[in-house]
């Protein structure tokens, strides 16, 4: 009995567990196995089913996928036909083509799986036949075909969709035309969604659609649905507006929370805090953001209440913050709270509004317990500018915790008190590392005179973390007096150190600095070659392009990924034999970064290159190869760009296909 025949006995075993195992053992026979493991798709068990549509994807082809697509008309088989329909969309673009001509078979649900499996895979290559579907005698297939086109999100899709939406006696067509509208994204799709909030049976899809879309000029329909009568209309308006807010730009915002706060009522309010009481996730998010424009300071216990883990302290301080100056003593009587989330996003809210009356309070939670209210209050007396923090904020440098350390360090150069320095310098050795550093952070910030003696002083300490706190605090000073000490730092033990040194240096624009530069190229540490070849670059590579050049042939790894990136902005033209000599790199990073820094030189030079990478093994070559054609067209670029756009196995690279034929 060969191996196959024994399986197939094991197969029909009453134990499923023993059927399992058969298909396990099929899944390592062979592709003869394939029609038993579509046979296995039938079984009872869903373990048997799911272990059998993972064997069907690990062999893959076309057999696999033909096999797959007959199991859809197994209707006296619902197991069979739901586990084909998860092995096809898991398959994905392989699948494309078998699955098309079953959109005009006769049997509309065999015609609705196609169409929902192919929305799944979201290929673009479908769009065509989806958009034929939404005229399909079968409703089902029309309302599968407008939740595919959404997936897909294809603005070729949108006419017609808004024709969809525009039909009234399309049943739950238009409900879905509206859905994918949203999901598309096209503003276009605006003013008809708008219309349709005439119809009640679609304010809900409408509401959620002009969120998705974000644009601030449908804040008063959004506005309107807050008050609707049904309340999953006034549910889908809170979490549009939170939407269309996180989507505007900083010069909409302001609009969007006047608008809200003038049209705002009472019962609104209620129904905010009652979401906020009975949702999770995100619809609770999206009340806390809409409540907070309401401006209402009553709302401040409400909030308040929902500090119960760190998730919530981001969006309650922002809605505090929202509410405005007006719930400020309601904020001060809960400085001292039990519940350390609220004393954290009370004390940020105060500090941020500047409240004197809150200093005294602030100070003592300097000593608080918690960590993170001790780097909140440490913040909002830096903000306030409290002198009388400066003592206790000087203790915070040796907290335990960094980022209080940090935050003391910003409020002390907020304070802006330059004698603090008079007892941080002095035994300046003989304290411990960690405040050496945080010394260090605090000079950076002052960057005074004395400050800058002092730095230099401190890039001959002993830590290494010492000295890279030295470069990264002379970077924040930017001033031409930092050049001498950084020249010094270039030479240092570290590497880190000599690569934070090279890329400050970089900054400078002196020639000094640039001189100083070169030498890094045969540094003995990769990272500080990379640093110096990007520095160099900053003071324009064709200033040192022969030189940058001369280090392609033998460079490596991040050093070669700079060198390319540097050379290819500047089209240094010493480097483009040798960035054509790259283009055939084992590393797929480099061949791709190679064609991006090509794309600079002339066309002529360089388009067989581009072209043949086309078909490069690797998807992301063949997507940044397609992106260059974008801007390089012409008919043969676009012959090769629709062949790509059909047939490329990744569906990223066919979809920057067509975005570069401008579809």
């Amino acid at each position: 009995m060969s191996t196959l025949e024994h399986l197939s006995r094991k197969l029909e075993s009453r134990d499923a567990e023993e059927r399992r195992e058969a298909v396990v053992d099929l899944g390592r026979t062979g592709r003869g196995a394939i029609p038993l493991l579509l046979r296995a798709l039938g079984d009872t068990d869903w373990r048997v089913r799911k272990t059998a549509v993972e064997g069907l994807i690990a062999f893959g082809g076309d057999d696999v996928t033909n096999g797959l697509v007959q199991r859809l008309s197994a209707e006296d088989n619902a197991g069979a036909r739901n586990s084909a329909i998860e092995a096809l969309s898991q398959i994905g673009a392989a699948a494309v083509g078998p699955l098309l001509p079953l959109l005009d078979i006769d049997d509309p649900d065999v015609r609705k799986f196609a169409v929902d499996i192919l929305g799944d895979i979201r290929d673009v290559r479908a769009v065509p036949a989806l958009l034929e579907k939404l005229n399909d005698a079968d409703e089902n297939v029309r309302v599968a075909a407008a939740e595919a086109l959404g997936k897909l999100r294809d603005r070729r899709a949108v006419d017609a969709l808004i024709g969809c939406l525009s039909s009234s006696d399309q049943s739950w067509l238009d409900y879905a035309a509206a859905e994918a509208l949203g999901e598309i994204g096209d503003e276009r799709a605006l003013q008809p969604l708008i219309a349709a909030l005439g119809r009640s049976s679609l304010r809900e899809p409408v509401l959620e659609s002009l969120g998705r879309i974000g644009n601030v000029n449908t804040l008063p329909p959004l506005i309107s649905g807050l008050a609707d009568p049904l309340r999953i209309v006034r549910e889908a308006s809170v979490a549009a507006l939170a939407a269309v807010f996180r989507k505007s730009v900083s010069a909409d915002s302001g609009k969007i929370v006047a608008a809200v706060r003038d049209g705002i009522t009472d019962r609104t309010v209620h129904f905010l805090e009652e979401l906020i009481d009975t949702c999770g996730g995100e619809q609770q998010k999206s009340a806390v953001v809409v409540l907070g424009w309401t401006g209402r300071p009553a709302a401040v216990p409400k909030l308040l209440s929902l500090l119960r883990d760190e998730e919530m302290v981001e969006p309650v301080v922002r809605a505090l913050r929202n509410l405005g100056q007006g719930c400020v003593p309601l904020l001060l009587e809960r400085l001292g709270d039990d519940n350390v989330l609220v004393r954290r996003a009370v004390a940020l809210v105060l500090g941020e509004f500047g409240r004197r009356e809150a200093e005294d309070a602030l100070l003592s939670m300097l000593d608080d317990e918690n960590g993170h209210v001790r780097d909140a209050a440490a913040e909002s007396l830096g903000r306030l500018t409290s002198r009388k923090a400066i003592v206790p904020l000087l203790k915070l440098l040796e907290d335990e915790y960094e980022n209080v350390q940090e935050c003391a360090i910003r409020a002390l150069a907020n304070i802006g008190d330059e004698s603090i320095l008079d007892g941080l310098l002095k035994d300046f050795t003989s304290r411990d590392a960690g405040m050496r550093r945080n010394i260090v952070r605090l000079l950076g910030r002052f960057g005074t005179k004395r400050a800058f003696e002092a730095l230099s002083f401190a890039l001959k300490d002993e830590e290494a973390d010492v000295r890279k706190a030295v470069v990264i605090a002379l970077d924040t000073i930017r001033d031409s007096r930092a050049i001498r000490p950084l020249l010094l730092a270039i030479t240092d033990d570290d590497p880190e150190v000599r690569m934070l040194a090279a890329e400050t240096l970089g900054k400078t624009g002196t020639a000094e600095s640039a001189e100083a530069l070169i030498p890094l190229l045969d540094d003995e540490d990769l990272w500080v070659r990379a640093a110096a070849a990007r520095a160099l670059g900053r003071f324009g590579a064709d200033r040192f392009g022969a030189v940058l050049a001369g280090h392609l042939k033998e460079a490596s790894d991040i050093f070669l990924l700079a060198l390319v990136d540097v050379v290819g902005r500047a089209s240094v033209s010493e480097a483009l034999e040798p960035l054509l000599s790259l283009a055939g790199h084992e590393d797929p990073e480099v061949r791709k970064t190679v064609l991006g820094a090509l794309s600079s030189y002339d066309w002529v030079s360089v388009r067989p290159s581009v072209l043949s990478h086309l078909s490069d093994p690797h998807w992301s070559v063949r997507k940044s190869a397609a992106e260059i054609l974008k801007h390089r067209r012409d008919p043969a670029t676009d012959l090769l760009l629709e062949q790509m756009a059909a047939d490329d196995p990744d569906p990223t690279v066919r979809q920057t296909a067509q975005e570069a034929l401008g579809r």
